[in-house]
C-alpha cells in the first residue's frame, strides 16, 4: 500500500500486535487449530483521494475447517497488551494476557467443543 496515506492505529502498535497473535498461532497450531491472519483497513471513497484507515490486525481461529473464534490484542498503559477471544458473531467471551500465549491457547482449545468457544 505504498503511497497510500494510513491513519488508525500506529503502524509499531499493529505490529506489537502482529507477533502477539503470531506467537498465539504457533500454540494453537499444537492443539490441532488452524489459524489466518486478517488485517481491517477500511478504505474511504468519498470525493477526492482514497484514503485508509487501519484497524487492528486479528486472527481467526479454525477447528474441524470452521471458524471458531476471532482473535484480537487490546492494550491497556497499566496492564499491557492482552487476548480478546471473540466468538464468530463477534460477541466478546473471554480476555488472556499477551505475555502468556501458552495458557491463552491452551484456554481456547479447552473450551472449544467442535462448534464453538
Amino acid at each position: 500500500m505504498t503511497g497510500l496515506p494510513m491513519d488508525g492505529m500506529a503502524q509499531a502498535r499493529a505490529e506489537a500486535h502482529r507477533r502477539a497473535l503470531g506467537e498465539l498461532c504457533k500454540h494453537l497450531e499444537s492443539h490441532g487449530l488452524r489459524c489466518r491472519a486478517v488485517e481491517r483497513i477500511h478504505l474511504s471513497m468519498r470525493g477526492g483521494p482514497c484514503h485508509a484507515n487501519l484497524g487492528p490486525p486479528e486472527m481467526d481461529v479454525y477447528g474441524d475447517g470452521r471458524l471458531i473464534v476471532v482473535v484480537t490484542v487490546v492494550g491497556s498503559p497499566q496492564r499491557g497488551l492482552w487476548y480478546l477471544v471473540k466468538r464468530p458473531d463477534g460477541l466478546p467471551v473471554r480476555t488472556s494476557p499477551a505475555g502468556d500465549p501458552v495458557s491463552a491457547a491452551r484456554d481456547i482449545a479447552a473450551r472449544w467443543d467442535g462448534t464453538s468457544c
